[in-house]
C-alpha cells in the first residue's frame, strides 16, 4: 500500500503532498483530465475516472497543495499520475505496468511533483509480486522506455 509522501518546496513556497486518489478525488480528476471540454462532457469524464478509480488494477495518485496563497488554494489537485498492470502472460509468470499519464498544472511545474508522482507509481508497481517492469511512452513520436523491477525471467 502507497503512502503519503510528503514534499515541501523551498522555504516561503507553496508545499504539496502526494498520496493514493480516491473518490473523494473525483471532481479534481475531473478538472485535471478534461483535455478536451467541447467534445468529451464532464459527466462522461467523470464516468470514466471513477471506473479507473475502481479498477484494482490501476494505480491514480494525486499531487495536492498543502498551503494557501492568493492564488493557491490548499486542497487542490495539482498533479496526477495513471499506471496500470496488465497481469502475467501466456509464456511468463510476470507481466508489464504501464504509465498512461503524468501530469502537473504549468503554475506547480518545477518543484518535484512530476518526479514524486512517478516515484510513488513505481513504488506501487514495485509492490505488485508478478510485475516485471514499469513502461512508459517517453516522445510524441512513440518511444517507450522502461525500468526494470525484477530481473528478466529465461530465455
Amino acid at each position: 500500500m502507497l503512502g503519503t509522501v510528503k514534499r515541501m518546496a523551498e522555504a516561503g513556497s507553496s508545499g504539496w503532498i502526494v498520496r493514493r486518489a480516491g473518490t473523494r478525488d473525483l471532481p479534481g480528476l475531473v478538472r485535471l483530465s478534461r483535455i478536451d471540454p467541447v467534445n468529451e462532457s464532464a459527466a462522461s469524464v467523470a464516468a470514466r475516472v471513477a471506473g479507473l478509480l475502481a479498477d484494482p488494477r490501476r494505480c491514480i495518485v494525486v499531487a495536492e497543495s498543502e498551503s494557501e496563497s492568493e492564488s493557491e488554494t490548499a486542497g487542490e489537485l495539482v498533479g496526477v499520475a495513471e499506471a496500470q498492470f496488465y497481469g502475467v502472460a501466456m509464456r511468463r509468470a510476470s507481466g508489464s505496468a504501464r504509465l498512461h499519464d503524468l501530469f502537473v498544472e504549468p503554475s506547480w511545474r518545477r518543484r518535484g511533483i512530476a518526479r514524486a508522482l512517478f516515484a510513488e507509481v513505481t513504488a506501487w508497481a514495485r509492490g505488485l509480486p508478478q510485475c516485471r517492469d514499469l513502461e512508459w511512452q517517453s516522445s510524441p513520436a512513440g518511444e517507450v522506455r522502461s525500468v526494470q523491477l525484477r530481473p528478466a525471467e529465461g530465455p
